[in-house]
């Protein structure tokens, strides 16, 4: 069972791998992009966004605890957000540039996050990047690429039948129908990767704060 659902992902991946190489240069093009971003501005302008880190109090006591929690149940519904609106450019035959322009903001967001940390912290910085941004992004940026990956799939296919004027048949319905259902499925991880930002970074931060 194992050995077969391994050899569906590896020949699903092999198939459509001209798709994910497209889509994982968009997010790679983000990441730079953030990166370099943080060259760009001043400290007085990086040290607002290190508010919530810098507020922690390090003496044992996760002052800032509550105010993770509910930034995270925000960043909960901004990536379903996002996700679902990836899903909806998969049935428009327009819509894509859409989709590639979230995955090349996550990627922009991730690399920004990241950086920031190592400007300001040197190589303890890597460390603090390591345990506050990276747990959730393990989960949530294959959920970016596998549901951009389908949404450019669902598109060929309509544009395949709208250029050939041909019916809608029942195999495509299928797919729309899977199409749907992996959404579903990825949308769990968003809430999985949402709680592992949850509970991870205000620990993690507790042993590595530079503070501590």
């Amino acid at each position: 069972m194992k050995k077969s659902i391994a050899r569906s992902i590896v020949y699903h991946i092999h198939q459509h791998a001209s798709l994910y190489v497209f889509v994982m240069a968009l997010l790679c093009g983000g990441v730079l992009t953030g990166a370099l971003l943080v060259n760009k501005l001043s400290g007085d302008q990086l040290q607002p966004l290190l508010y919530p880190f810098n507020a922690f109090d390090s003496s044992g006591k996760l002052s800032i605890f509550s105010l993770l929690n509910e930034q995270v149940r925000g960043y909960i519904l901004l990536d379903m957000a996002l996700i679902f609106i990836i899903w909806c450019t998969g049935f428009t035959l327009i819509g894509l540039p859409v989709a590639w322009m979230i995955v090349f903001a996550k990627g922009m967001m991730f690399g920004f996050t990241t950086g920031l940390f190592i400007s300001q912290y040197g190589w303890e910085g890597v460390w603090i990047a390591f345990g506050v941004v990276l747990p959730q992004n393990v989960l949530l940026i294959p959920v970016y690429v596998i549901v951009c990956v389908q949404a450019i799939k669902i598109t060929l296919h309509l544009w395949r039948r709208v250029v050939t004027r041909q019916s809608f048949n029942p195999t495509f319905r299928v797919a729309s129908m899977n199409y749907t259902v992996l959404f579903a499925c990825l949308l769990v991880f968003v809430v999985i990767g949402g709680l592992i930002e949850a509970f991870v970074p205000p620990y993690w931060m507790k042993w590595f704060h530079p503070n501590s």
